[in-house]
């Protein structure tokens, strides 16, 4: 093969290779320098600086460089081997934690210490990435090829194999061979690379052609008639700021595209791989044009200017037009991810392609050396990419939004236009790209994103007629605050992040995260001191940590000061969690909070984000479990979430499972609600519990009252949650690898192994899921009666009561998973209100809650609605003629709600007056299938209905 043909191909293979080495960089660096926004822009800007030295280190060196080729393939052993080294130096703990220790709360301190470890870790192999490109287009100039096709025709090659790259690491390399295999795998690419470079180096070392070449002779036909002594000439420096302003733009572009697209797609590791992918592919595609354009035209370097306001203009045109192009949210499919990242971001990514390449040819006419040439420009544009992330995220999005950073970003690109315009006569095409982006900033549609973009990301979580109380646009996230009211007052609210649900104080929220710690609290034999909560959300695991007056400190990590920042919309002054005197925030990763802390403590729980979230999978492994399990007290506890059973999940949770209980010997699961189970996990624990110390907790306000609120009306309830011991979670999680640091893709599905979360059917016919055979009551009841942690830590008393209360959870189960709704299931309405004593579940059945009681109790509307929600809560209580008295004060007010005639029928049923019962329900015309069902179930029951 022509080596004008063959470098191009083996600068594929090196693209591919460098992404995979990235790619495993940043999961290593994730591990050792966390997780924050911080933390990854930090990384991101050294790797770029790193390829920058290499860049101008080729630059300095360009007289010297006679043999290109042996020094591209140096570069590449380099870059194979270094970039092993630093996939096992980031594995030890020792690497940054030491100092990182001394300055745990001193945000400066720490992010500096992370910057120069993280810059020194990365030094060697990415210098050697950034000599690759002018080295190889040196190479290729020594062909015979123009320097600008040359530069396009690699430029463009090396970033579709990055593509290459991506995708194969995220779909393939990473699950099968783990993080350290994929390292390797790319260390052999980049050394076959060098091998074949070096074979190529020889054959041309052969040729006379070559022997007689003189380096410096074919760069430029400026060079061409420069003395062999003649200093090189300055590189001009108005394109070097254009290429450094484009490589600026195209970076802070490509934060920004991530963030606004987050809104729409379920950002999981394989998204941001797509959506990367896609931008890649397009700029590879522009510097491939690019290159043929010089190829056939060379004056077509004089169109930069214009080609750099095509840009600006496409910029605001994608933005404009996203939402015409597209539709829906919260999108899984990759056809539909790769659609909307092309809609968004291939317009201006492929012109920045273009853009590389005629900067490059321009700049190449003014520089005496293809090296010299190439490696100014690289130098240049990276350099204007190391500040990208870091302007987006802490200066732009927070200080402007995404909507305005577009406009300013559009604008620059004039910027761009006007200073490499310098030695070119206005040509037509640079005047008509003029008149279009200005009249596109003159047109911008400012309010957008509020007015459109913003409605269309919370449109999954309006059909509860929740609306927008507050947005904000952080530094790693756009948070919504949406809030469901009742009568003009709050009931509830859910943090949107990044277009996701990922926290909120509904009552199945409350349930499930209160019982992260009131579940502890009562199965501890000593007193709970010290708690610390991981991800604070939106504060109701730390508020329910206050709950209990024996704790005496409580610290709450979180990574993001957004997040904390809106709870402020969220809780009035004092009922924030925060203002607790005993609670200490540290704004940080988790990860890195347990490698750094010395403190012990009786609890560690938390609210994580899902698990294929980017970067929060390296708080769902055995390494983190086996961190929080050292820093538990003795007798110490853990309690961890498990996400189950929601609509595509993406996620084999058996895997979590299998890492926790690897870590844990005691690990038991536990059915929170039935889409949100928890794993605790034990340091050695101690019981049996005095039964006292767990009724005591139910004789204490506000606690006695926040566990009846979220169902726990009586402590034997807690005890049905109960779903299986140590012996049953692992004979569940048997058939799945742990996750692990290494594996971390381990999380996707496999297609032969069953879990929690496959929604496939179940071998056994008598169950149609391993889902509902793990929830499934009876199954547990039978379990809690012989489990030896049962008997280990609860009351004997406790343990005997507890059983009965199995035959409820059914009914806990499906009010959590549908809703009340009393005419759908009178029946089991009607169980619970005359063969128990629970009284908030027979509100969850009646469609309320405590919430709209203290609502309906405080404020009258004039409708029957409060009288109509007072009446609920007087049949809860079982005072049926009461609860008469106000269905029919409602209705006399007005209130006309399908349910309020059938439930005073009923009523009046219980409270002993049938007749007057049945003379209300004869005039009662049913309409649809449950009112048909009720009444044909009051019929049954007391010869009553229509």
């Amino acid at each position: 093969m022509p080596s004008a043909l063959f470098l191009p191909f083996i600068f594929f293979l090196s693209g591919a290779a460098a992404l995979v080495f990235e790619m495993v960089w940043f999961y290593r660096c994730g591990l050792v320098f966390g997780s924050t926004v911080w933390a990854a822009s930090l990384t991101l800007s050294s790797f770029m600086g790193g390829l920058a030295i290499g860049n101008g280190l080729v630059g300095l060196l360009a007289d010297r460089i006679r043999r290109p080729l042996l020094l591209y393939a140096a570069a590449e052993f380099a870059v194979g081997l270094a970039g092993v080294a630093v996939v096992y130096g980031l594995s030890t703990r020792a690497l940054a934690f030491p100092l990182t220790r001394l300055s745990l709360d001193s945000f400066w301190a720490v992010n500096v210490l992370r910057f120069a470890t993280v810059f020194a870790t990365l030094l060697v192999p990415a210098t050697a990435m950034g000599t690759t490109l002018p080295l190889l287009t040196s190479a290729l100039c020594r062909e015979r090829v123009r320097f600008g096709p040359a530069l396009g025709r690699l430029y463009g090659w090396n970033t579709l194999g990055a593509v290459c790259g991506a995708l194969v690491a995220e779909l393939v390399l990473v699950r099968r061979f783990g993080v350290t295999g994929s390292a390797w795998l790319a260390a052999l690419l980049a050394c076959a690379v060098g091998v074949a470079a070096l074979a190529v180096a020889r054959r041309e070392a052969t040729s006379d052609a070559y022997a007689a070449w003189e380096p410096r002779a074919r760069s430029s036909a400026r060079a061409s008639r420069l003395p062999p002594a003649m200093p090189q000439p300055r590189p001009p420096l108005a394109p070097l700021a254009a290429a450094g302003l484009a490589g600026a733009n195209l970076l802070v572009l490509e934060v920004v595209w991530l963030r606004f697209l987050s809104m729409f797609v379920l950002t999981t590791t394989l998204a941001m791989s797509v959506m990367l992918a896609v931008v890649l592919a397009a700029i590879g595609s522009g510097a491939l044009v690019g290159a043929r354009w010089l190829a056939g035209h060379s004056s077509a370097v004089a169109d930069v200017p214009a080609v750099a306001l095509g840009a600006g203009c496409a910029v605001v045109v994608s933005y404009a037009g996203f939402d015409a192009l597209t539709s829906g949210t919260q999108v899984g499919d990759w056809q539909q991810m790769v659609w909307f990242a092309g809609v968004l971001t291939s317009p201006t990514a492929f012109m920045s392609g273009v853009l590389f390449t005629l900067l490059g040819d321009r700049l190449s006419r003014d520089v005496g050396s293809a090296e010299r040439a190439a490696a100014w420009l690289a130098l240049a544009n990276t350099v204007g990419a190391t500040f990208g992330p870091l302007l987006a995220t802490f200066l732009l999005l927070p200080a402007l939004g995404m909507e305005r950073t577009f406009f300013a970003v559009a604008a620059s690109y004039v910027v761009i236009a006007v200073s490499a315009r310098s030695g070119f006569a206005a040509r037509k095409a640079t005047v008509a790209a003029a008149l279009a982006c200005l009249a596109a900033l003159a047109a911008f549609p400012f309010g957008t994103m509020h007015r459109v973009y913003f409605t269309r990301a919370a449109a999954p979580y309006a059909g509860d007629g929740s609306t927008i109380v507050a947005t904000r646009e952080g530094t790693s996230e756009t948070i919504f605050v949406m809030r469901q009211t009742w009568m003009g007052q709050p009931v509830y609210d859910r943090l949107v992040t990044n277009g996701f649900s990922m926290s909120g104080t509904a009552v199945p929220a409350l349930r499930y995260m209160r019982d992260f710690v009131y579940l502890p609290m009562l199965l501890r034999a000593s007193p709970l001191r010290r708690v610390l909560v991981i991800c604070y959300g939106v504060g109701v695991t730390a508020a329910a940590a206050t709950d209990i007056p024996w704790v005496q400190s409580i610290d709450v990590v979180e990574l993001s000061r957004d997040i904390v920042a809106m709870s402020d919309v969220i809780y009035t002054p004092d009922r924030h969690p925060l203002r607790d005197p005993r609670i200490r925030l540290h704004i940080e990763d988790g990860r890195s909070f347990l490698e750094a802390s010395e403190d012990r403590f009786d609890l560690i729980t938390g609210e994580p984000p899902p698990p294929r979230t980017p970067g929060a999978v390296n708080i769902y492994t055995r390494e983190y479990f086996r961190l929080m399990h050292d820093r538990l007290t003795e007798g110490g506890m853990a309690t961890y979430w498990l996400p189950v059973a929601r609509p595509h999940p993406g996620t084999d949770v058996n895997t979590i499972v299998r890492a926790f209980c690897d870590t844990f010997d005691d690990c038991s699961l536990w059915n929170a609600t039935p889409f949100d189970l928890m794993l605790v996990g034990t340091r050695h624990s101690d019981g049996p519990v005095a039964l006292a110390s767990v009724r005591q907790a139910w004789a204490i306000e506000p606690l006695a009252g926040k566990l009846r609120e979220i169902g726990f009306d009586r402590p034997e309830q807690v005890g049905a949650t109960f779903l299986g011991d140590a012996a049953f979670v692992r004979q569940l999680a048997a058939d799945a690898p742990p996750l692990t640091d290494d594996f971390p893709q381990r999380l996707r599905p496999d297609a032969f192994r069953r879990s929690l979360s496959d929604p496939r059917d179940f071998a056994d016919a008598a169950v149609r899921t391993l889902y509902e055979r793990v929830t499934d009551p009876r199954r547990a009841r039978e379990a809690f009666e012989r489990s030896a942690f049962v008997q280990r830590v609860f009351p004997p008393g406790l343990r005997a009561d507890t059983a009965p209360f199995f035959e409820v959870q059914p009914l806990v189960n499906r009010v959590l998973l549908e809703g009340g709704n009393p005419l759908r299931r009178i029946e089991d309405l009607d169980a619970v209100l005359t063969r128990t004593s629970l009284q908030t579940l027979a509100l969850w059945m009646l469609g309320t809650d405590d919430v709209k009681q203290r609502i309906a109790r405080a404020r009258d509307d004039q409708t029957g609605s409060a009288q109509y929600a007072r009446a609920l809560d007087r049949l809860a209580a079982r005072d049926y003629l009461g609860a008469a008295t106000g269905f029919a004060a409602a209705e006399q007010r007005g209130f006309r709600g399908a349910t309020v005639r059938p439930l005073l029928v009923y009523a009046l049923c219980r409270g002993g007056n049938s007749a007057g019962a049945g003379r209300l329900a004869r005039g009662v015309t049913p309409h649809g299938a449950e009112e048909t069902h009720f009444w044909s179930w009051m019929r049954t029951a007391f010869g009553v209905g229509p």
